[in-house]
């Protein structure tokens, strides 16, 4: 759909893979051209913009932005935008998989079980534990209603205080001392902000349980990874499950090492259901600035 959408309004669509990207001298040449530009998790800098002189929009194929340098794009007068909401299922439905895979130590099973070694393995129980979400936009209300299902204690954390929806979905507001307290797993939900990096750090990490889970899919800038290695490796928490890191691809990273961590490719919004609706908004976003129209979800300097 988000391809015929184009190709019927005459837009030529030209793929970076991604070695490209990250020769960065490589892709400029291609943006010299481009009027629109589709954005996945790769930076877009000030210096990128430079050499767009036709540039008229970056589109998020998603909803974070805190990759791209709005100001700078504002002030050549590109547009940003996004696709808010539309891949906050898929996330939501990654999150709890990875609460079940680390707490069961599903990925531990699979590989010994492959290797020969035959044995049961001790897990955690989801049912009837304390929940944790920081951070209740659509991904956390996403999370909290699935929750339910598992018959949780539902605590929440939120700048923003909805009461019709914590009393509809039995979710108690908490704040994220106490969630970090007491919460079995605790999932982080949050946008990057100055506020938000590093939000969960040394301190953090040592008031939580130390049979307790975290599980991030939203930024990896969100937690210390250093000081997330050294709760782990010293068993100060029982696992963490991570989509999602400071440096990704996380080649170097520590994190690698344990067995008592998750680690997925960045792939929260990566269903085809997800993929192909926010294909679609970020393609009619494309067409309407191009023939003159507002975008969808413009995405404003504050």
């Amino acid at each position: 759909m988000a391809k015929q959408i184009l190709e019927e309004h005459h837009c030529r669509l030209v793929m970076i893979p991604p070695e490209e990207m990250r020769r960065r001298d490589d892709f400029r040449e291609i943006l010299l051209e481009a009027d629109a530009w589709v954005v996945g998790t790769n930076k877009v800098l000030a210096a990128d913009l430079e050499q767009a002189p036709k540039l008229k929009v970056i589109v998020k194929h998603g909803t974070g932005i805190d990759s791209i340098d709005v100001e700078a794009a504002a002030r050549r007068g590109i547009i940003v935008a996004n696709a808010p909401g539309t891949n906050a299922s898929a996330v939501a439905d990654l999150t709890i998989g990875l609460m079940i895979a680390a707490a069961r130590q599903i990925v531990i099973a699979d590989q010994r079980t492959r290797q020969g070694l035959w044995g049961p393995i001790m897990g955690f129980d989801i049912y009837g534990t304390t929940l944790g979400i920081v951070g209740l936009g659509q991904i956390g209300r996403g999370v909290a209603r699935r929750a339910r299902g598992f018959q949780m204690n539902i605590l929440g954390y939120d700048i923003v205080h909805d009461a019709e929806f914590e009393k509809e979905n039995g979710v108690q507001p908490a704040s994220l001392e106490e969630i970090l307290a007491t919460a079995d797993f605790v999932t982080l939900h949050l946008p990057l902000t100055e506020s938000t990096r590093q939000l969960i750090g040394v301190q953090e990490l040592a008031r939580m349980k130390t049979t307790a889970f975290l599980i991030n899919t939203s930024r990896g800038e969100l937690v210390d990874e250093a000081a997330l290695y050294e709760v782990l490796q010293q068993k100060k928490i029982a696992g963490a499950a991570l989509d999602v890191f400071q440096m990704e691809p996380p080649l170097d990273s520590a994190l690698l090492k344990l067995e008592n961590v998750i680690v997925t490719p960045h792939m929260g919004g990566y269903t085809y259901g997800s993929m192909a609706l926010t294909s679609e908004i970020v393609a009619r976003t494309i067409v309407n600035v191009l023939t003159g129209k507002p975008p969808l979800y413009e995405v404003k300097v504050s």
